[in-house]
């Protein structure tokens, strides 16, 4: 009886699990994968699985079936959960990093490049001694670029040239910076002074020489001086770089070949700072021990300390990284008081080669333990901002955005100061928006907000509302409401709840006083829909229940009320239950068809869901009787210009 080849690769699979250890069982399915055997070769891979779970082999096997999946045999769901199984199961792995770079490289073929940009991040801040790190650096630039994102792949081609000074990749990352800058960013101020920083730089760095013709070309047609190299071995300093450089190309993997099972790993003393060199190797090349010795107390790393703030003045930012994190990894042992202003210089060594988890990680757990961190960072920042270096003073100030919930408030609006010089009154807005729902007694955010809004950008009804607030003329249901809407949007739910509260009780009182029906029914309208809301912000801090509990009480005050099926909706949608809120938000709008609430409500859920035509046609058909809804028309125009730009 003849044996089908399917049959007779798994009897064949069976032996060899049997037979040989994992590299052998790896080779024989890899034969497989050459006879485009595939679905042979993938039993064979998880036969290996399967008999050695949880070890390196199996993992391998996994990134095999992952590739082999989805190069070979087109079914990329099954390739990617073999991926994620290997990053589950070891996620500290050198396998790991390989399932994350090969997730980040399918994901970039499908230009799905949002996914692709996270997984080559991962690489790049969680196994930064890994030389596939640098590969997933620059594919996280060709990614961004590829989005059409331009500001941030020239931001992470310049990061790549920092973690990699004075190398054949740095000049061609430089020069890849320089060719978006012009190209698509038709900045070509920017672009010949990268240019130019890229001629003397890296005009005598052996390997460059393509680039630097090419740089010297594009100078000539800018009508740009072309400067002189710089001399590599004229100093100490260069010295230093040209022999770390010579040694990490000689050792670097070529062909595509790796240093360990996965991809290999550098010195194993470097793997914990992550800059890719050693503290004892950069003093080493400077002078090392014997040239520069610490005091007669032994505190090395005052000297350390003192080189790289050399190499951190020539932003130099890999070496000067490597020591401040040594010199503070010696002075924390040995419990003494380092200079906080160490800590910010290494976090921002680690912003400047691409690892921003680690830059924030470095400043967190240092104002964890001394509160002078966060005071030196808003100082450096503030001396930047006197010293007109805006872009520079808004990166520091931003580094320490989250470690103290009281002090963000102010570094929001420090943050605002320097958007406003840059002319930037959208992000002066964003940033003044969320000084203010952190704070709503910041004075200083509410008058910058109201200035940006009425000379800026225009908008003098919301203007006026933020400057009342400032001359303490803001006890009125809008300027609550108002507040409320801003805490309710960036998350502050217990600010939003107060000020929604306060909204309503405002109204309220203001009923007992008017003589007048059609302003107590507009009044009713503001307590239903101030309570709503604080219900909806109440949802977020106490769960559905109590949120379901409010509105249950507001319907028993107003049981005729047509914006109660809307605040039901609001809750339904909040807790996942869509179709009970659609059907709510309809029933509300049957009842208040002069009402653009539930309205709104609806279209905003349409556009959650990518409906944005059906959002459209509804408010659309709205607007065909109520034309001089102001606030609709807005809300109309800005996704109808989204959907234009989308297509």
């Amino acid at each position: 009886m003849k044996l089908t080849k399917h049959l007779a690769s798994l009897l064949c699979v069976a032996l060899l699990a049997g037979c040989l250890g994992g590299g052998g069982a790896i080779r024989n399915a890899e034969k497989l994968v050459e006879a485009k055997d595939y679905r042979g070769a993938l039993d064979a891979y998880q036969s290996i699985v399967e008999t050695k779970p949880g070890t390196p082999e199996a993992h391998q096997a996994q990134l095999a079936i992952g590739k082999l999946s989805i190069e070979r045999m087109n079914q990329p769901d099954a390739g990617v959960k073999a991926y994620q199984t290997v990053i589950s199961e070891a996620p500290e792995s050198d396998e790991a990093a390989e399932a994350h770079y090969q997730l980040g490289m399918h994901y970039y073929r499908a230009k799905e490049f949002t996914l692709a940009q996270t997984e080559f991040d991962i690489i790049i801040n969680q196994f930064p001694q890994l030389e596939l790190s640098h590969n997933a650096q620059l594919m996280l630039a060709k990614s961004y670029e590829e989005a059409q994102n331009y500001e941030q792949a020239v931001e992470i081609f310049d990061n790549f040239a920092n973690r990699n000074p004075r190398s054949e990749r740095a000049a061609q990352a430089i020069a890849n910076k320089a060719r978006i800058q012009r190209e698509h960013l038709k900045n070509d101020e920017e672009a010949k002074r990268t240019y130019q920083s890229l001629v003397k730089r890296y005009g005598k760095v052996e390997g460059t020489e393509k680039e630097i013709e090419k740089a010297k070309q594009e100078l000539t047609a800018l009508g740009a001086s072309i400067p002189k190299p710089d001399d590599l071995l004229a100093t100490q300093y260069g010295r230093a770089l040209a022999q770390q450089e010579a040694r990490r190309e000689r050792d670097r993997p070529r062909g595509g070949a790796e240093k360990s099972r996965a991809m290999g790993s550098l010195e194993g003393h470097i793997v914990n700072s992550g800059f890719g060199v050693s503290a004892s190797e950069v003093m080493r090349d400077f002078g090392g021990q014997t040239a520069i010795a610490g005091d007669e107390q032994g505190s090395f790393h005052d000297a350390e300390l003192m080189i790289a703030n050399f190499f951190y003045g020539d932003e130099n930012y890999r070496d000067a990284g490597a020591l401040y994190f040594d010199a503070i990894a010696r002075a924390e042992a040995n419990s003494e008081k380092i200079d906080p202003y160490s800590y910010l210089k290494l976090s921002v060594c680690y912003r400047k080669v691409g690892m921003h988890q680690r830059a924030k990680e470095v400043l967190k757990k240092a104002a964890s333990r001394d509160g002078a961190v966060v005071e030196a960072v808003v100082s450096t920042g503030r001396n930047q901002y006197t010293n007109e270096e805006y872009e520079k003073a808004i990166e520091t100030y931003n580094s320490v955005v989250g470690f103290n919930r009281n002090r963000d408030s102010e570094v929001y609006w420090l943050i605002s100061l320097a958007y406003k010089k840059l002319g930037e009154p959208e992000k002066e807005r964003e940033v003044l928006e969320r000084a203010v729902a952190l704070n709503t007694m910041n004075t200083d955010a509410l008058q910058s907000l109201a200035e940006v809004l009425h000379y800026r950008l225009k908008d003098r009804k919301t203007a006026a509302i933020y400057q009342d607030l400032v001359d303490e003329k803001g006890d009125s249901y809008i300027a609550s409401k108002t507040l409320g809407d801003l805490c309710y949007q960036y998350e502050n739910y217990v600010q939003a709840r107060s000020k929604y509260r306060a909204a309503a009780r405002t109204a309220k009182r203001l009923i007992n006083k008017s003589e007048s029906e059609a302003e107590k029914r507009k009044l009713r309208n503001q307590v239903v829909y101030a309570t709503i809301l604080a219900a909806r912000a109440t949802f977020h801090l106490k769960g559905v229940e109590a949120a379901q509990e409010m509105i249950e009480q507001l319907a028993a005050e107003f049981p005729e009320h047509a914006l109660i099926p809307y605040g039901q909706g609001e809750i339904a949608l909040l807790n996942g239950d869509a179709d009970t809120a659609i059907a709510a938000f309809k029933e509300s709008m049957q009842k208040a068809p002069l009402s653009d609430i539930p309205l709104i409500a609806l279209g905003d859920y349409y556009i959650s869901q990518g409906y944005n035509d059906d959002a459209i046609t509804l408010w659309e058909e709205f607007l065909k009787t109520n034309q001089y809804n102001q606030n609709l028309q807005r809300r109309l125009k800005k996704l109808k210009d989204s959907s234009q730009d989308e297509e």
